[in-house]
């Protein structure tokens, strides 16, 4: 026998109340992974303020749930995050700000590097660092390059072996 529309939407609501808003794995590496300390407490709250106007716009009780579900995460992170830092965000982002731009600069002058398009407006703003900080920028430009190489060398050798016994090369 046919269900009827009632029936099936109730089956499929059932199956999407267990969703989540987002996986652990999504929030790990997009959502916790884009800063750190004093700049991740503050990239969460802006976060709470989105998760707090979608869930103003939800029209049902599951994605409602599914965002509460997500706050409460998200909020649980940024009082883990206040335990370490302190709660004094202001003098814990000034603290933190030289770091975070040696490390934002070399990261984007690494992909610069790999994409073979370097800005005018990233090497000016590496050059406008105090010279140690200039200096390690430039370190850690080239950890990430020699990272991303090495990795990217190993999957390349994995992936030709995988080739290679899939399809019986013989060179």
């Amino acid at each position: 026998m046919a269900l009827t529309q009632h029936e099936i939407l109730n089956n499929t609501r059932a199956v999407l109340k267990q969703v989540p808003y987002r996986t652990n794995f999504e929030r790990d590496n997009f959502v916790y992974g884009i800063a750190t300390g004093p700049r991740l407490v503050i990239s969460l709250c802006q976060e709470m303020e989105f998760l707090s106007a979608e869930h103003d716009k939800a029209t049902n009780d599951w994605s409602k749930a599914s965002l509460v579900e997500e706050m409460n995460i998200i909020n649980a992170k940024i009082v883990e995050l206040q335990t370490v830092i302190g709660s004094n965000i202001r003098v814990a982002v000034e603290a933190a700000e030289p770091e975070y731009w040696v490390e934002e600069l070399a990261k984007k002058a690494a992909i610069e590097a790999i994409c073979q398009k370097v800005s005018v407006e990233n090497m000016s703003q590496m050059l406008k660092l105090p010279a140690e900080h200039y200096e390690s920028a430039i370190v850690k430009c080239q950890t990430f390059l020699n990272i991303i190489n090495k990795t990217t060398r190993s999957a390349e050798r994995k992936a030709n072996t995988a080739s290679s016994l899939q399809y019986g090369d013989d060179e």
